[in-house]
Order: structure tokens, then C-alpha cells, then sequence
């Protein structure tokens, strides 16, 4: 598949189900599990591993408040179908999640209106 059959698809996936899907946040506010000591997705056969794709990197997907977890969800499929893997859950400080995307893919999703930015991953330190 070339790459702007990929890009297109996406951006027409994330079109259709940003239409469809409510802006207002849930009303419970947003949970992803009733464990938050749980909140790894780890595959058992490769531990929490990147997936072995070429051009995947590590990166941080951080949506807007307005986000439902329906959208959240969603976006994870797509990712996970296009050979990506998710990592880390967030929802205490924000909304969002840590993955290794294919490279065509972050660009795709940056059109998503309910993402508020995607960052490659890195460490951070302090003086």
C-alpha cells in the first residue's frame, strides 16, 4: 500500500468517526480501566517491546479535554492496525497515551480535531 493510499485512508476514517462521535467530555469524565495499577498494554508473547516495523518510533498522543473515550479508543485501533503498539495510558495529569507509531500514521492523526499534539518520545531530565 503506498503511502498516500494510507494517509488518505486515515484521514477519511478519522473524518467519519470525528463527525459522528460527541464533543462534550464523558460524564463520569475520563476513565480507561476501574484498575489504574493495570494500565500497560503488554503483549505476552514480546513483553513492552516496540513493534519490529520499520519507521515506527516511540511518541506521546495527547488529546484535547473535549475527547470522549470512544474517540480515545479509536484512535488506538487505527494505530494498532497499521502495525503499532500502545504502551502507557494517561488520564491523572491528561488525556492520552504513549505508542510506537509508524511514521505515515503520525501524520495522518495530526489531522484528528480531538488530538491536541503528538511529540516523539524522549527523556527528560532535570538540572
Amino acid at each position: 500500500m503506498k503511502f498516500t493510499t494510507v494517509v488518505a485512508l486515515l484521514a477519511s476514517i478519522v473524518a467519519v468517526t470525528s463527525a459522528a462521535l460527541p464533543v462534550e467530555p464523558a460524564i463520569n469524565g475520563f476513565v480507561i480501566q476501574e484498575n489504574p495499577s493495570s494500565q500497560i498494554v503488554i503483549d505476552s508473547n514480546s513483553g513492552n517491546k516496540p513493534p519490529q516495523t520499520q519507521g515506527t518510533k516511540s511518541y506521546i498522543v495527547v488529546f484535547k479535554d473535549t475527547a470522549v473515550l470512544q474517540v480515545m479508543e479509536n484512535v488506538e485501533k487505527e494505530i494498532l492496525a497499521f502495525g503499532g503498539k500502545i504502551g502507557q495510558r494517561y488520564s491523572a495529569a491528561l488525556k492520552g497515551f504513549s505508542a510506537w507509531i509508524p511514521g505515515p500514521i503520525v501524520a495522518a492523526l495530526s489531522t484528528n480535531p480531538f488530538i491536541d499534539y503528538i511529540e516523539e518520545d524522549s527523556e527528560v531530565t532535570t538540572f
